[in-house]
């Protein structure tokens, strides 16, 4: 006698563990990362029973197609970040590097202030070092 799921164009019963396996195998097959076929065939697994074979494999070339998309965004948020990280760490440095400026800066505005009260007679600064 013939098997009516198949005639049907259903795919064979199986248990619902094989079934998320054989979703995940075939969902990885696409080229799917590991980790998402298994959540996806967790979701996929209750549905893949009730529907024929044209619709199983119509929803993992959707799956498939969705990833790549999704999976390209990914990558370029990862390398937007980190570029905004590497713009974070030179900024802080540079940060850092204006401080030292600032500092320099003092410095040489104090000894030209005292430069200046030297140049001009001022007689509290004598005899003081102009450093």
């Amino acid at each position: 006698m013939e098997n009516r799921g198949n005639r049907s164009g259903r795919r064979p019963a199986l248990r619902a563990s094989q079934r998320r396996d054989q979703i995940r195998s075939d969902l990885e097959g696409k080229g799917i990362n590991p980790d998402f076929s298994a959540t996806v065939a967790e979701k996929l697994e209750p549905i893949s029973a009730e529907r024929g074979t044209a619709v199983y494999f119509a929803a993992l070339d959707g799956v498939a197609a969705a990833y790549a998309v999704v999976s390209g965004e990914i990558e370029a948020l990862a390398t937007s970040r980190r570029d905004v990280d590497e713009i974070q760490r030179l900024m802080k440095g540079f940060a850092g590097e204006l401080r030292k400026l600032e500092e320099g800066l003092r410095m040489v505005s104090a000894y030209v202030g005292r430069m200046h009260h030297k140049a001009t007679g001022d007689k509290s600064d004598r005899g003081e070092i102009l450093h």
